[in-house]
């Protein structure tokens, strides 16, 4: 009696047991289908975004990439839509690697991300016709921004000019030999004490002979050949930046005149002076 007794507890358990885990399947899937019902928009947090992203536009853009990558399918349980949305952030360019992107709850969104930073921008035209200015990281890689040419706002950042593909390559791709030219420079004279007064890198003379230039406000420098292609008649890139800095230091470059420096010694020569161009838009 004592044996079927314990016998009818064991079955007992073991139905109340099954029944629980036949309920659990039951309870996800009601709560799946009250997520895929709801209609509120999904807020999308970028955890620990550089201290760089407060461009609202960039931010909103962001947020609606993962939207759209998501749609409907606000299923927490499966990964579909967030699969779709790290697709779709890593095709615009922003992130080195986007590490993680994950459901909060049923309207919220985190991505987790190593970030790409932006150093310059790169004046070209868009297919219409427009010129814009383009925002490209350390590496030549176009980022998904760009701005009108001449507007106010224009983000603090170096200027490239003169690049020889005018039509700016997709969103995270290289722009080219020449704006990587501009870059390379850009890297060499950045801590330099003059850099402030560089508004530009003109590389329009790179695709004949692989030559760039500096605009200040007023002044040309005639730079020659960028950082990893220098030749033995040139000076050497560290002599060029003390060599700016001296005319800097003069005053020369409040003139508005060309400094030629590729083999130009500051102890003997004077600072050879061009006036090709008269003013600064005809540079």
């Amino acid at each position: 009696m004592v044996g079927l007794r314990a016998a009818g507890w064991t079955v007992l358990a073991g139905l109340l047991v099954a029944g629980g885990l036949m309920g659990i399947p039951t309870l996800k899937q009601r709560a799946e289908a009250r997520n895929l019902a709801l209609d509120d928009s999904i807020e999308v947090r970028f955890v620990g975004g550089p201290s760089w992203f407060d461009d609202d536009d960039l931010r909103a853009g962001l947020a609606d990439t993962v939207r759209s990558a998501i749609g409907d399918d606000r299923a927490t349980i499966q990964d579909a839509g967030l699969r779709r949305a790290l697709a779709g952030l890593e095709r615009t360019g922003w992130f080195e690697r986007v590490t993680q992107i994950r459901w909060i709850d049923p309207t919220t969104v985190a991505v987790e991300a190593e970030w790409v930073v932006p150093v310059a921008l790169v004046d070209g035209t868009l297919v219409g016709g427009e010129r814009r200015a383009f925002l490209v990281d350390s590496e030549g890689r176009r980022l998904e921004l760009d701005y009108p040419i001449g507007a106010a706002g224009l983000p603090e950042l170096l200027r490239i000019k003169g690049a020889s593909e005018v039509v700016p390559p997709a969103p995270g791709d290289r722009w080219g030999d020449d704006v990587d030219a501009a870059l390379a420079l850009h890297r060499v004279i950045h801590d330099a004490p003059w850099y402030d007064l560089v508004r530009s890198i003109d590389t329009r003379r790179h695709a004949t002979d692989r030559e760039v230039e500096l605009h200040t406000d007023r002044s040309t420098i005639v730079w020659g050949s960028p950082p990893g292609e220098w030749t033995l008649a040139e000076n050497t890139d560290q002599d060029k930046i003390l060599i700016v800095e001296q005319l800097a230091t003069d005053g020369y470059l409040k003139a508005d005149a060309i400094y030629d420096i590729r083999s130009f010694d500051i102890h003997r020569d004077d600072a050879v002076l061009d006036f090709r161009y008269r003013t600064p838009e005809d540079r």
